[in-house]
């Protein structure tokens, strides 16, 4: 759901603004344009309003105990921007790649089980057991 905050901006914008604000705004927020389109005008219409996006302190939380959805190649998934000695040991532990269960980004993890990964896409704590 979009903020309200987005959608008020929104409706400030004329017709033409507005129609090029739905794709940046859906690139923004991983939604179409149509999806943005279709929230903006319930909530002009006095349809459903959407509550504001979490913060990192109300980071949303997805189901804990799940299974891991795998992706093949998980040397493409290691992070290589941190070049300390603590970093080159986090890395080398990165034997597998999982998608988060909400925003669908790629994560490198240990073989370790269970786990608990915070996606630094989207702030989602998901503990993953198999």
């Amino acid at each position: 759901m979009l903020p309200v905050d987005v959608l008020a901006k929104l409706d400030a914008m004329d017709e033409y603004d507005r129609m090029l604000a739905y794709d940046r705004i859906g690139r923004d927020h991983r939604m179409s344009a149509a999806e943005v389109e279709a929230q903006f005008n319930a909530w002009k219409s006095g349809g459903v309003v959407p509550s504001a996006s979490p913060t990192p302190q109300q980071a949303p939380s997805a189901p804990s105990g799940q299974s891991a959805n795998y992706i093949q190649d998980a040397s493409r998934y290691r992070p290589t921007y941190d070049p300390s000695r603590e970093g080159r040991a986090r890395q080398s532990q990165i034997e597998q790649a999982v998608m988060c269960p909400l925003c669908n980004s790629a994560l490198g993890i240990p073989a370790t089980r269970p786990i608990k990964v915070t996606c630094p896409s989207c702030l989602a704590e998901s503990t993953f057991t198999a």
